[in-house]
């Protein structure tokens, strides 16, 4: 696998470099600012892009932008220490194929890279939890477009959450890879989003708001139980 590398932090993207080098992958190019390495995508064609999205010169979101719009062979892994639900996914909406956290081991953070190159989309599960938390789409809205999804479709997407990629879907349901890609492409159309990521991202929402629901109505029945029980007569002993 052929891989850039951006980051403004030179000790960190030494690291990374040796680490990902290690394990047989080829760097073509370690970069520092937004525009260096879309210069390096033009020049090298990588397979994965991994790069940070906060610098001191300002965000790298118009450059992975650029990236996913001219050069849709490169995957894009978004590596960040920056935990904003609004930056997660206003990437999401550009279309990047993973997003993971600095905080991670450099073990892990291979894991991811290696995952988006066979062809899987990954997220940070917590981050993703926190969009859930976060995004303004109605709640009735989002169950509306869920509900427009056929039973088969449904699974697709459960297999997606799993991390599936098109090939694994195939062999898991024991359908053709067109047939796959028309129930992705069908869960996108439904869903009103472009992308894998963006169709889980809508699937951990709803799940998420289910949760919070059911916790209320739980609430809710433990406070009527209560009230039920002090509002019954005493009875004295004669």
């Amino acid at each position: 696998m052929r891989l850039v590398l951006c980051d403004d932090h030179r000790l960190l993207l030494e690291a990374i470099s040796t680490a990902l080098s290690a394990r047989g992958w080829s760097i073509e190019a370690t970069t520092t600012t937004p525009d260096d390495a879309v210069k390096a995508i033009e020049l090298h064609e990588p397979d994965v892009l991994l790069t940070d999205v906060t610098f001191r010169s300002g965000s790298g979101l118009d450059a992975i932008r650029v990236v996913v719009d001219r050069h849709p062979r490169t995957k894009v892994v978004v590596l960040t220490g920056d935990d904003s639900p609004d930056v997660l996914r206003e990437a999401l909406e550009i279309g990047v194929a993973g997003y993971t956290r600095k905080s991670y081991s450099i073990q892990t953070i291979g894991d991811v890279v290696e995952r988006v190159g066979s062809g899987e989309a990954v997220i940070d599960p917590a981050l993703l939890r926190q969009l859930a938390i976060r995004r303004t789409v109605p709640t009735s809205t989002t169950r509306t477009r869920l509900d427009q999804l056929t039973p088969r479709e449904r699974h697709v997407l459960e297999l997606l959450v799993d991390g599936l990629n098109t090939a694994e879907i195939v062999a898991r349901l024991s359908i053709s890879d067109s047939t796959a890609r028309t129930h992705v492409q069908s869960i996108l159309s439904k869903l009103g989003v472009h992308s894998r990521l963006q169709a889980v991202a809508l699937l951990h929402e709803e799940g998420a708001r289910r949760s919070e629901r059911v916790e209320k109505e739980n609430k809710r029945d433990d406070v009527l139980v209560a009230a039920g029980r002090s509002a019954r007569p005493r009875l004295s002993g004669t």
